[in-house]
């Protein structure tokens, strides 16, 4: 094993505060699993969203602001024993293979890892992500099919609700129907006509919960012809009627 692990962190924060630029001897890997947290590098103010991760080699000037919370990160700090790979400092934006990792990090780790079988394990995730920053598609990716589906993702919450098919989101980004989808799956795991009603039905469960409107008028502001067409697609997702719902 090439790292040695000085500590492992899960912090938390409800009101707003900053650990002020600064320095240290060893490496950092910073992955945020709530909120949005602000944090600087080298100068540059970047943006961490949920799944995001940055890592911090020695001597490299770094901040952090809370500025939005409530927030919620995990904080890895430790050494390499062996310098087998090139230095590499920045951003890895959560993508399928990131976040199969961190899934599989909250499984095994919920505090700091005491047992050695823990510690080893913390070990082959560092390791893992070291590694996965040199692979000769990493930037590829995350410059690529990681931004096409963000795009995607954006304008599908953009609707709020509302309906969007898979040729209309290809006619936007002039893309074929059949590339948009193939990507989307790619880095997801999921359809993307799956994603979309995924995102419906959680507006609905939204306006149905703090509902101020009758339920024809929120199918209405929908998009849906009529309340038995948008009953049929919430019992589809849900398994149950807008009314049970309530």
């Amino acid at each position: 094993m090439k790292s040695k692990v000085l500590s492992v962190g899960f912090g938390s924060k409800s009101s707003p505060s900053k650990v002020i630029p600064h320095r240290h001897d060893y490496w950092q890997l910073e992955i945020v699993t709530q909120g949005v947290i602000k944090c600087s590098i080298s100068g540059e103010v970047l943006s961490l969203e949920i799944g995001d991760m940055l890592l911090v080699p020695p001597g490299l000037e770094h901040g952090f602001w809370y500025s939005e919370p409530p927030v919620a990160w995990i904080s890895i700090k430790f050494e390499r024993e062996e310098e087998d790979l090139p230095h590499w400092a920045g951003v890895i934006r959560s993508n399928l293979i990131t976040r199969k990792l961190i899934s599989s990090f909250k499984t095994a780790i919920h505090e700091s890892p005491y047992l050695q079988c823990e510690k080893v394990f913390v070990i082959g995730f560092l390791e893992t992500i070291l590694h996965y920053v040199h692979y000769d598609h990493f930037r590829e990716n995350d410059n690529s099919s990681e931004l096409l589906v963000k795009h995607i993702m954006d304008k599908v919450y953009k609707r709020n609700g509302k309906s969007i098919t898979i040729y209309e989101l290809a006619e936007e980004l002039s893309y074929s129907r059949s590339h948009l989808s193939k990507k989307f799956k790619e880095i997801t795991g999921e359809s993307l006509k799956s994603y979309i009603d995924h995102i419906r039905i959680q507006k609905i469960e939204e306006l149905l919960r703090y509902r101020e409107h009758s339920i024809s008028e929120i199918a209405a502001d929908l998009g849906f012809s009529d309340v038995f067409s948008f009953s049929k697609f919430f019992k589809k997702h849900t398994g149950m009627s807008p009314r049970k719902y309530i």
